[in-house]
């Protein structure tokens, strides 16, 4: 019941209504209101007061009489959190791979372990340690008992890193995998960025020879370390990510800067087949200059 509440007061929080996340209060013991009231302040920016009522959360749920395993593993991991973001970055990574350790022991595949993974791969990427980035972004395996949510982010990120590696080739194959499955999970934003991503990539070159992605995503082998690659995309791939995303973008014409439809204009381009007329019988919406010179 306790967790159930704080992940009502969770969502709460994230639409800045406190008052109904300490509403809550009443129904929950001190470890999970003081960890309610943590997750308050670093939302007000107090992170003094953030820091102090984690450690009065860890110190109660480490209490023979309210222990709670997760909720300390959770804390920590908002400590650890909190700590690298004002400079404690050394202490901060240790919080984050404890967490991580004790969920995968206590509750591997869950969700909160999911998250832990990510914090930890996150943390290796901003010490600039990719390989170790990867290697803990691995523990996300895409057929494993973590959720396809968790999945998505993990081969989203991924993704990121094998382009500033210029493994190109790899980075297509991990963004088409977080695609489907952010659609399949209702991850639309996620979704849109990770298709326009696709669509940036593969058009540097569209070769009808080249294996079919979900055939690649099948089929790839783990590799000890990313070498740099070109990425090429059959056509068939790329007209389904921009019959997908063109829709959606088209919604609205609006904005200065639009880079998802200059990469809609220039998929239509390549592949030969006619704009939306939304966008065809609109140019005088079109605000962004670099779009306009593509609709001439």
């Amino acid at each position: 019941m306790s967790d159930e509440i704080i992940e009502m007061a969770e969502t709460a929080i994230n639409s800045d209504d406190f008052d109904l996340a300490r509403s809550y209060y009443p129904q929950i013991n001190e470890g999970s209101r003081l960890f309610i009231e943590s997750l308050i302040c670093i939302a007000e920016e107090d992170v003094e007061n953030a820091l102090s009522n984690i450690e009065k959360c860890i110190s109660c749920v480490r209490s023979p009489k309210t222990r709670d395993p997760i909720l300390e593993a959770r804390a920590k991991m908002i400590r650890g959190l909190t700590r690298t973001s004002i400079g404690e970055v050394t202490e901060g990574g240790a919080d984050l791979r404890w967490a991580m350790d004790r969920l995968g022991a206590i509750a591997d595949g869950s969700d909160n372990h999911g998250i832990a993974i990510l914090n930890v791969a996150e943390w290796h990427r901003q010490q600039s340690e990719i390989i170790m980035s990867l290697a803990t972004h691995s523990e996300i395996a895409r057929q494993s008992t973590h959720s396809d949510e968790i999945v998505a982010i993990s081969r989203q990120r991924v993704a990121s890193i094998h382009s500033e590696l210029e493994d190109y080739s790899s980075a297509l194959r991990h963004y088409w995998s977080s695609w489907k499955l952010s659609i399949s999970t209702g991850m639309y934003a996620l979704a849109e960025v990770t298709c326009l991503h696709i669509i940036d990539l593969g058009l540097s070159d569209v070769n009808d020879l080249i294996e079919l992605l979900d055939e690649q995503v099948e089929n790839a082998v783990p590799r000890p370390r990313s070498e740099k690659s070109d990425a090429s995309i059959n056509s068939k791939d790329l007209i389904e990510v921009v019959q997908w995303i063109t829709p959606r973008s088209i919604l609205n014409l609006n904005g200065t800067h639009r880079p998802d439809l200059s990469l809609i204009i220039e998929a239509h381009n390549i592949l030969g087949i006619d704009l939306p007329s939304e966008l065809v019988n609109n140019k005088s919406v079109i605000q962004d200059s670099e779009v306009s010179k593509l609709l001439q």
